[in-house]
């Protein structure tokens, strides 16, 4: 029985792998299962979600069971009109056509072909080589606003908060934004860079020794972005705690 058990399971992988997917056990090795579990472990009642683009973070969180608040901030229009249709059935989850950064202002996004590619920033040859379908179509205004001075907005101060932010290349702005608000904030993720993707990002050395210094240490690592051609990871999400 034994036997046929795990020549099933093959067989079931085989097909997944054969149409582009793969089935992972759900044990102490999943990536998922440990996000899931650090939010119950640290309280998370509130996650922030930077750069949530069509809502997709928002998804996995409630697969894994997170019940509490959600906000998700999204710039572009498209992307945040899938977004709000996504959010508005569940009444924990709000959705703001804003982006995070350092300052209060008005800023032209460049907007990817793949969307979630979309930044603030210029994209190097570095990311359009390694995923063609990343590439820049157009330009839109966008509002981005200080997480400092929306937080009450959205949050408390006794709120034990997740934030994650996910701003291609424009993720210290966001936590350049944030300093006054950070005691509430438990836990941060943030997509790293390995090589140079966008003008003016910064690096996965250069984000962990900044976070270091505003207090957080990393605690998890999730692969999240390979060039197409090589297969060298380019970017990961990397989890932070607050010491």
């Amino acid at each position: 029985m034994t036997r046929m058990k795990e020549s099933l399971k093959a067989i079931i992988r085989k097909t997944a792998n054969a149409l582009g997917y793969d089935i992972v056990g759900y044990d102490s090795n999943n990536p998922r299962l440990r996000l899931s579990r650090l939010l119950a472990r640290h309280g998370i009642n509130a996650i922030l979600d930077v750069g949530a683009n069509q809502g997709h973070f928002g998804w996995d969180m409630r697969e894994l069971g997170y019940r509490g608040r959600i906000v998700s901030f999204e710039p572009l229009k498209d992307a945040f009109a899938v977004l709000e249709r996504a959010s508005r059935a569940d009444g924990q989850w709000t959705a703001a056509n804003i982006g995070l950064g350092a300052r209060d202002e008005t800023a032209i996004i460049n907007v990817a072909a793949n969307s979630q590619s979309s930044s603030f920033l210029p994209m190097l040859d570095a990311h359009s080589e390694a995923a063609p379908e990343s590439v820049y179509t157009t330009q839109q205004p966008a509002a981005i606003r200080r997480l400092d001075g929306v937080f009450s907005d959205f949050c408390r101060r006794d709120d034990r908060i997740f934030l994650k932010i996910d701003t291609q290349g424009f993720e210290k702005n966001v936590l350049e934004g944030a300093h006054r608000v950070l005691d509430a904030v438990r836990l941060i993720q943030v997509e790293c860079s390995f090589v140079p993707l966008y003008r003016g990002g910064h690096l996965i050395e250069e984000m962990i020794g900044y976070l270091r210094g505003l207090g957080y240490d990393p605690i998890e690592a999730m692969p999240a972005f390979y060039h197409r051609d090589s297969g060298h990871l380019m970017q990961a999400d990397i989890i932070f705690f607050r010491r």
